[in-house]
């Protein structure tokens, strides 16, 4: 009984403890900027980023002019000068997307950080001196650079989102959406400005926000939507107007694009919400659509 039950020191043995996944979600944490580059490599081809780049440009222009001088969408603002702001907001609202190379038009600036590692350093240390990197480098951005738009999303790189700090800072574009349906370096240019072009057009018309609008005006606009999706909604048809006005693509085909994009499959008897922010699927196409069709777009 005694031989049986005693351990001595030989007999010791380290086993792990934790999860499988510690070192990864280790890794992702202390190294987070640099994750963002791989995953922007490995879902971002060059060919795409280029093309982007010159769509993205377009745009940028496009919605300022439609904001300016289509009447149908100048009129929803109170005054010619409200829509003179929103339109130098929207040309000074830079594409962000995560991972994007340093320097280049939708990478930051700052260069990356890489803390100092020496060949004797252990796992602890190694920890330790990445993580003042990363503290030291998001005070520098609180400090210096006073703009949220010069660190990570607020969300994770990867999800299937976009959105914009209205009033000039910035939008994010975030990796999820730069594949099939929205995006891909094989699209046609119609395709592309259709689907990941309307998002970045649509996030740039959100800049609407730092203004006053006639609730007259925007009603009439937008009469196939709800009312409580009318800040969505106008941002939907702003980029609509907006490629089409540009030549980027038709308006039967971006309708085409944007219908399928918004097509679901929802259970039997149901509705959304009446305190909804966007448009629901299927409704959302349709309500876009026809609101080109009382513009006059469709010949």
């Amino acid at each position: 009984m005694s031989n049986a039950s005693t351990v001595t020191f030989s007999q010791l043995r380290a086993a792990p403890s934790g999860s499988d996944d510690d070192c990864v979600t280790l890794a992702e944490f202390l190294f987070p900027d640099r994750l963002d580059e791989e995953r922007f490599q490995l879902l971002v081809t060059n060919k795409l980023y280029a093309r982007l780049e010159e769509l993205t440009a377009t745009i940028h222009a496009a919605v300022a002019d439609t904001v300016t001088n289509f009447a149908p969408i100048r009129n929803v603002f109170v005054t010619t000068a409200a829509a003179a702001s929103v339109a130098l907001n929207v040309v000074n609202t830079p594409i962000r997307i995560p991972g994007a190379p340093r320097g280049s038009w939708a990478g930051l600036d700052r260069a990356l950080v890489n803390a100092e590692f020496d060949s004797s350093d252990g796992p602890l240390l190694i920890a330790l001196k990445q993580a003042r990197g990363v503290f030291d480098d998001r005070m520098r951005i609180l400090f210096d650079d006073a703009n949220v738009c010069a660190g990570k999303p607020v969300s994770d790189s990867v999800a299937a989102n976009a959105y914009v700090l209205p009033g000039g800072d910035c939008s994010f574009l975030l990796l999820g959406l730069l594949r099939k349906p929205l995006a891909d370096e094989r699209y046609d240019n119609a395709s592309l400005a259709s689907r990941i072009g309307f998002v970045i057009g649509h996030e740039l018309a959100h800049n609407e926000m730092t203004s006053s609008t006639d609730e007259t005006m925007l009603a009439a606009l937008l009469l196939h939507y709800p009312s409580n999706v009318f800040d969505e909604a106008i941002a939907d048809v702003i980029s609509a107007v907006s490629i089409v006005r540009a030549g980027l693509a038709s308006a039967e085909a971006l309708c085409s694009h944007q219908s399928q994009i918004w097509c679901a499959r929802v259970p039997a008897g149901w509705v959304a919400a009446a305190d909804a922010s966007h448009p629901a699927p299927n409704a959302r196409g349709n309500a876009l659509c026809d609101t080109l069709i009382d513009l006059g777009f469709f010949v």
